[in-house]
């Protein structure tokens, strides 16, 4: 589909025939469009939820200003295939259209339009909402309430402007690589707008936490009056239900592809995902980079398979005789590697030495091979935005794996000798990136294990995080449910799961247990531990409660690392 449209997932209900009431739904949508004078684009993609669960996305195209009336239509078309499904009744919308034509009445703005095709004349972006219209960004911008739109000939048009914007996505790593970025633009001068996964900021200073990766949190960032340079984290989720938020970028980068959210929205491969992800590269201005993971085999997969980009990729990996990275600059490209501990820069045959490994806080002495592999994205795309090389190592070296510059990544806390390290790592590869950090954390301690997985996982992704749980050799792994992303699973299933594919390994009951809450993982792990030992905790959801709790029991933030200390 070329242009917008609203979009519906679907759940077929036991004994429900898929063609049957996909076929009522097609009848339906088509006649409401076809009263509206709508042209009639439908697309359909069947798929299920990895538990063998069919269901469907229902798409077709609508005008852009009329997505809010499209979504309801799509609504009453679901409803109508029921009803036709079920009782034979066949659709019928003209009881509808009266509302539906009034709708579109009230969208119809003159102004907003005449608007839009100034701003396009002059290559300024549009940002508008229920909340607001924007034309420009940041301290580059103005806005009026929606219904209130300026007449065009009183817009001060050359005080407008775009300013640069970096997008991050991928399976692991994203809120980590765009906060160092914003740390990186700090260091350059600029007042940076982020968003995550964990919130939106300015200049580091938290406005809003939760989740904030769609467009209405681009919105906002690009809002402010004080940002003059955005880095936008993208999920998934994000992109397939709302797109990007913005029409163009400077940056963008892919961390990665691994195993997680299949079988949701019609997804159920890596190649298919990196499709998805990949999106955030095709808005990059051709004076920009296109910042792709070269570890990640399914990304190499799609630039080999001919994906197209409008910017020049540049390509990053922890080792520097990567193929990948080889063929690149042999044909003149640019990368970013480790080359003798050291994060480098080559384009074709020139190099550029950064900064050490070991200079970097946050990748404990490089220990931290995740936080390595962020810091060069996050270094890639800088360079990219026109940021220099004395910031952005300036940037890289002030950041650490503290609560303060990266809450709920890789944070080390000590209480009574014991070590508690914090993470989100919430899928298989994320478990299995904290490898060789957990190993030299531990030392020659024992090693607990605290693991949770949301209810929408398979039962395939949920077996392979206790599979990477278990490759991490525990010596006690404590399970517990996430009673509020059960979403379909019963209470219990999910920690049944991991516990019966943990025994299969070899992990005895007896060196297994399931806790109630991230703050009961806590404290049960602390009370089995003894000086020295390691209690590595996934938190997901309680992570305020596990941090005041650790306050209350005087914990050391940020300890040096006990396996770094003299016996």
């Amino acid at each position: 589909m070329g242009g917008p449209g609203a979009i519906a997932e679907v759940a077929f209900e036991a004994g429900t025939d898929p063609d049957t009431a996909l076929a009522a739904w097609r009848a339906a949508i088509t006649a409401a469009l076809t009263a509206l004078a709508w042209p009639v684009e439908l697309h359909l993609r069947r798929h299920d939820d990895g538990r063998g669960h069919p269901g469907a996305d229902l798409v077709f195209a609508a005008p852009p200003d009329d997505l809010y009336l499209a979504t309801e239509i799509n609504d009453w078309a679901i409803a109508a295939a029921n009803l036709t499904v079920r009782e034979g009744t066949p659709a019928d919308p003209t009881p509808l259209l009266p509302a539906w034509r009034d709708a579109i009445t009230a969208e119809l703005q003159p102004r907003v339009a005449a608007l839009r095709r100034e701003a396009a004349a002059r290559d300024l972006p549009v940002l508008a909402d229920d909340d607001g219209l924007t034309l420009g960004h940041g301290r580059r911008a103005l806005t009026w309430p929606a219904r209130l739109p300026p007449d065009p000939e009183a817009v001060p048009w050359d005080s407008l402007g775009r300013v640069p914007i970096a997008l991050v996505t991928g399976t692991n790593g994203k809120t980590t690589t765009a906060r160092l970025l914003a740390r990186i633009a700090r260091k350059a001068g600029f007042t940076p707008g982020n968003t995550s996964t964990d919130g939106m900021s300015v200049a580091e200073r938290p406005l809003e936490p939760g989740d904030w990766t769609g467009p209405a949190a681009a919105r906002t960032v690009l809002r402010h009056p004080e940002v003059d340079l955005a880095v936008l984290e993208v999920a998934r989720g994000g992109i397939l239900r709302r797109g990007l938020g913005v029409d163009r970028c400077d940056a963008a980068a892919v961390l990665n592809v691994s195993a997680d959210h299949l079988g949701e929205y019609g997804i159920h491969d890596l190649a298919a995902m990196a499709r998805v992800k990949a999106v955030v590269g095709s808005i990059v201005a051709p004076h920009g980079r296109v910042v792709l993971g070269a570890d990640s085999p399914p990304l190499v997969d799609l630039v080999a398979a001919g994906h197209p980009f409008p910017a020049p990729i540049a390509w990053f990996s922890l080792h520097e005789q990567h193929p990948t990275i080889a063929a690149h600059l042999a044909a003149g490209g640019e990368a970013w590697f480790v080359s003798a501990g050291r994060l480098t820069r080559a384009v074709g045959p020139r190099r550029t030495d950064l900064v050490a490994v070991s200079e970097l806080p946050f990748c404990f002495g490089g220990a931290a091979t995740h936080n390595v592999a962020n810091a060069l994205a996050a270094a890639a795309l800088a360079s990219a935005l026109g940021i220099p090389d004395p910031a952005i190592v300036a940037g890289l070296r002030s950041f650490h794996a503290s609560v303060a510059d990266n809450p709920g990544r890789a944070n080390l806390a000590l209480v009574r000798g014991v070590q508690v390290f914090l993470d989100f790592a919430h899928n298989p590869d994320g478990i299995r990136s904290l490898h060789g950090l957990l190993t030299s954390l531990r030392g020659q301690h024992r090693l607990l294990l605290g693991i949770g997985v949301a209810g929408d996982r398979s039962d395939d992704t949920i077996r392979d995080v206790a599979r990477a749980a278990h490759e991490l050799a525990p010596d006690r792994v404590l399970v517990r449910d996430l009673e509020h992303y059960l979403r379909g699973r019963e209470p219990g299933e999910v920690p049944a799961l991991l516990r019966a594919e943990l025994l299969r390994l070899g992990l005895p009951s007896a060196a297994q247990d399931t806790a109630a809450d991230e703050v009961d993982l806590l404290r049960r792990g602390l009370a089995w531990a003894q000086p020295g030992d390691l209690v590595a905790i996934l938190v997901h959801v309680d992570r305020d409660e596990v941090q005041a709790e650790l306050h209350r029991l005087g914990a050391i933030a940020d300890p040096e690392p006990t396996a770094s200390r003299p016996a």
